[in-house]
C-alpha cells in the first residue's frame, strides 16, 4: 500500500528535523493534517524549538505549523537564575558591534525574556531578540522593542526600495505580494507557494531603511 501524501510529508519532516543537529529532535512528535503540521513534545532549547518550526516549513506543502513545543532542559543542566540571564542576555547585545543596544532594555521573568526600549532599524529588533533566544536558559522571549530611526523616510521610497529589491531577488515573484506603506509600518500581502520564498521576502523588509514595524499576510499556498 503507497503511503499518503501526508504520510510522506510527516517523514520528511522527521527527517528533516533529524538532520539539522541544532534541534535536538529524539523528544518531537510530529502530526500532520493535510497541509498542517503539528510539533509536539520538547526540545532542550528555545532556539532549537524556533529551529524546529522552520524546518518543518521548509517540507514542501507545509502551509502552517502549529510549534507547541516545550522547553525542557537536560538533567545535567544548571538552570540559570532570571538574573544571570538578564545579565548574560545584556552582555551579548552590548558586545554585539552590529547593534546599538543602548536603549534597550531586558526584563526576565522564570526564564521569559521580555526586550522593550529603542532601536534605530527593524532589523536590529530582530537581531536582539535572536541574541536573546540563543541564550541560555531562555524559554521564551518577548519582543516590545520600538524602532525608533535617526532620520525620516517618506513611505513611497520605503515601498519603492522593497519593491526595486524584490525585482533584483531570485527567490520574489514581486508580481505576487503586493506592498503597501504607512507611517513606515509596511503591510506585505499575497500568495506564495514555498516558505523559503516568503522567508526571503520578509528578510527584505526587514533590512530596509526606514522600516519600522512588517504586517505579514503572505500566504503559503499549494
Amino acid at each position: 500500500m503507497n503511503p499518503t501524501s501526508e504520510e510522506i510529508k510527516k517523514q520528511e519532516i522527521v527527517d528533516q528535523l533529524a538532520w539539522n543537529d541544532s534541534v535536538n529532535a529524539n523528544d518531537v512528535t510530529v502530526t500532520v493534517k493535510g497541509n498542517t503540521v503539528m510539533l509536539e513534545g520538547s526540545v532542550p532549547a528555545y532556539a532549537a524549538k524556533k529551529a524546529a518550526e522552520e524546518e518543518a516549513y521548509l517540507v514542501g506543502g507545509i502551509t502552517s505549523v502549529e510549534n507547541m513545543l516545550e522547553v525542557v532542559f537536560p538533567p545535567e543542566f544548571t538552570l540559570p537564575t532570571d538574573e544571570e540571564i538578564k545579565s548574560n542576555v545584556e552582555v551579548r547585545l552590548l558586545w554585539n558591534n552590529q547593534i546599538n543596544a543602548s536603549k534597550i532594555i531586558v526584563e526576565t521573568d522564570e526564564g521569559f525574556v521580555t526586550l522593550s526600549g529603542e532601536v534605530e532599524s527593524y532589523w536590529e529588533k530582530i537581531l536582539a531578540e535572536d541574541i536573546a533566544t540563543s541564550t541560555q536558559g531562555v524559554v521564551g522571549v518577548i519582543n516590545k522593542l520600538l524602532v525608533m530611526p535617526r532620520k525620516t523616510s517618506i513611505d513611497i521610497d520605503i515601498e519603492n526600495d522593497i519593491k526595486k529589491a524584490y525585482q533584483r531577488s531570485a527567490l520574489v515573484d514581486e508580481n505576487a505580494i503586493e506592498v503597501s506603506v504607512k507611517d513606515g509600518v509596511v503591510r506585505l500581502t499575497g500568495e506564495v507557494p514555498f516558505f523559503v520564498m516568503k522567508k526571503e521576502a520578509l528578510d527584505i523588509a526587514f533590512y530596509t531603511s526606514g522600516v519600522i514595524d512588517i504586517v505579514d499576510d503572505i500566504s503559503i499556498g499549494v
